[in-house]
């Protein structure tokens, strides 16, 4: 079974000059032994003038794609002198139905039409040559002639729906290619993203509490334990969400990727989140109203990373300070704003939030078809607001 596959793959991919050379010849050997063979009255014995005319019968089929009307008349003024010659008529007929079959195949239905004008005089004339009755003749040449222009135009069709299809799957393999691609990279910034909601975060936590540690280490054992203490709690945790997202980078079995995504941070985390960020400095309170827990978990990692980002920045640029964190869900939206009452000049610019903060809040944002404002408040201080729409 392989080796016949091999082989048609291997005769898939022959040149069609080749195969129309090879057609070619073995017509002319064909015709040439039936014809070189027989020896009947009152039929005139091949001679060289037989064979080379039976020649110009077969061989010009060999170009029969590429000049199909010139191969056609050769063929046939080549067979109307081989009848004038009086040859055995025999197989040498279907050389100009097999040059009208090819015209019909690659040309459009006018020419067919021409070229079975100029055919069924020349297969008439042959079957005169058989003394084959008039009308049996008539009927006879224009039935043949019909059959080669229907059956070349079948597959003039065949070949141009072949070639639609080719193209079709050409431009859907194109389209498939560019469409992974776009999925990758929209994978590659959702993973840039959480490493840097990860990183930024959980270090910046990470590096406050182990200062502080070391100020008050001989001063205030207790508080430095709980620093320690904390460092420790959140590098375990660091740990584990680096794992989850690196997990999205690799081939995982059935049912993995769902529980990483299970396994991401939700709002219910939020009070963890603030305790957190409350042993560095800040106070921070946080308020939530409406019905929270039916919420999409994609849409709960949302917000949680951008609540995450907003006190990141808070600890990074904002000092010692009052934080109010308010999540509520509204009838058609979902509301999470984080607020501090800094002085101004402490704040960031809503440019240079944290790096890649606050692009990549608008990121997470649009792809839920929110948006993420984010500025200094008129009394003082600095706001960041996500709103997302919620059916």
């Amino acid at each position: 079974m392989r080796d016949d596959e091999n082989l048609m793959r291997r005769v898939g991919r022959t040149p069609r000059w080749a195969v129309d050379v090879v057609v070619a010849v073995l017509v002319f050997l064909m015709m040439s032994l039936v014809g070189g063979g027989f020896r009947e009255q009152p039929w005139r014995w091949f001679d060289v003038w037989a064979y080379l005319l039976t020649a110009g019968i077969c061989l010009p089929l060999a170009a029969r794609r590429w000049a199909p009307v010139p191969v056609l008349l050769v063929s046939s003024a080549a067979y109307l002198v081989y009848l004038s010659r009086d040859y055995l008529p025999g197989l040498h007929l279907w050389g100009p139905v097999l040059a009208l079959y090819s015209l019909a195949a690659v040309t459009s239905l006018r020419t067919s039409i021409a070229g079975m004008l100029v055919t069924a005089p020349v297969l008439y004339a042959g079957a005169v040559a058989l003394k084959i009755p008039p009308v049996a003749g008539i009927v006879q040449s224009l039935v043949v002639c019909g059959v080669a222009v229907l059956l070349g135009g079948l597959s003039r069709r065949l070949t141009e729906r072949n070639r639609q299809l080719a193209e079709a799957t050409d431009a859907l393999r194109h389209e498939q290619d560019r469409r992974i691609e776009r999925m990758m990279t929209e994978e590659r910034l959702r993973i840039a993203r959480e490493l840097h909601d990860v990183i930024a975060h959980h270090l910046s936590v990470i590096s406050m509490q182990a200062g502080l540690a070391g100020y008050v280490f001989d001063a205030d054992p207790p508080t430095a334990r709980a620093a320690v203490r904390t460092v420790g709690e959140v590098s375990r945790e660091t740990l584990d969400d680096l794992r989850r997202v690196l997990n999205l980078l690799r081939v995982s079995p059935a049912g993995t990727m769902d529980a990483d995504f299970a396994s991401a941070p939700s709002l219910a985390q939020l009070p963890e989140l603030v305790r957190r960020v409350e042993t560095a400095g800040p106070v921070v309170e946080l308020r939530t109203s409406g019905g929270l827990d039916d919420l999409p978990s994609g849409l709960q990692l949302t917000v949680y990373r951008v609540v995450q980002e907003a006190l990141t920045n808070v600890l990074a640029h904002a000092g010692p300070c009052r934080v109010a964190v308010d999540v509520r869900r509204e009838p058609h939206r979902l509301v999470a704003t984080v607020s501090n009452d800094a002085p101004s000049a402490g704040s960031p610019t809503p440019g240079g939030v944290s790096g890649y903060g606050l692009p990549g809040m608008r990121e997470r944002a649009k792809i839920f078809g929110g948006r993420v404002t984010a500025g200094p408040r008129p009394d003082g201080g600095f706001a960041v607001e996500l709103v997302l729409p919620v059916s």
